[in-house]
């Protein structure tokens, strides 16, 4: 068993080099049977606008500081696949990273994958770079667009983006200490209900971690929504 990390946690893998179902490639199969080659074509048109609309708005999301917010990572609107890949800019010295955008986004049922540029060497089963230039520490997501994603649910994925933004920066430093308590239960290494009662198997810090971090999230988010309730109804008794 090959124990991996992928999309913010820790999962026990018994394939041969991520071996898939031949399912998918009946399903490609059928589609290029039934749609043709122009509707096929016309199909990923569709997705490239849509990842294009994504990308624009991920390139020009500002912080308040004035600086973007976002670092691009792939080859841009043309000669690409339907993906948008990119990461929180480094030099915004944030408190949170692309992992806990992804599970705080979770929280509005959207699914940002989120990936650390480390990777666990199974020979030696220690976590390393997995590139020479970022550090093993340094995240970044994806958004894959598939032909279900329509116009007004990217701009729906872009306003939830927003706002959870705005949300895990009034966070303060709350992740940045939730961070350091996983680790040093790591460093522990506890494993025990008597250490953390909500630890269940070997690698339960990271479903501790998403736990309290969501938990985190969904109070605070549940606090902006009173607070936007409380203005609404100030502003509707003033016009009344």
């Amino acid at each position: 068993i090959f124990l991996f990390r992928y999309l913010g946690g820790s999962s026990d893998s018994m394939t041969l080099n991520f071996s898939r179902p031949a399912s998918g490639p009946y399903v490609q199969f059928y589609k290029l049977l039934r749609l043709g080659k122009e509707g096929y074509m016309q199909k990923v048109e569709n997705q490239m606008q849509t990842t294009a609309y994504l990308r624009h708005f991920i390139a020009n999301l500002k912080h308040p500081n004035g600086e973007n917010r976002f670092q691009l990572l792939d080859g841009g609107d043309t000669r690409c696949l339907p993906v948008v890949a990119a990461r929180l800019n480094p030099n915004l010295g944030l408190h949170y990273d692309d992992v806990d955008m992804q599970h705080a986004l979770s929280e509005s049922h959207w699914y940002v994958s989120g990936y650390s540029l480390g990777f666990e060497n199974p020979a030696t089963h220690e976590f390393e770079n997995l590139f020479t230039d970022v550090g093993q520490e340094t995240t970044m997501f994806r958004i894959v667009v598939k032909s279900n994603i329509t116009q007004s649910l990217a701009e729906n994925l872009a306003d939830k983006i927003e706002k959870v933004l705005t949300v895990l920066d009034d966070l303060d430093h709350g992740y940045e200490t939730i961070h350091s308590k996983i680790q040093a239960l790591k460093d522990k290494g506890g494993k025990s209900e008597a250490d953390v009662p909500i630890l269940e198997h070997e690698y339960a810090g990271d479903k501790f971690s998403r736990t309290v971090r969501k938990t985190i999230f969904a109070q605070k988010l549940m606090q902006k929504q009173r607070e936007q309730r409380s203005t609404s109804a100030i502003v509707s008794q003033h016009i009344c």
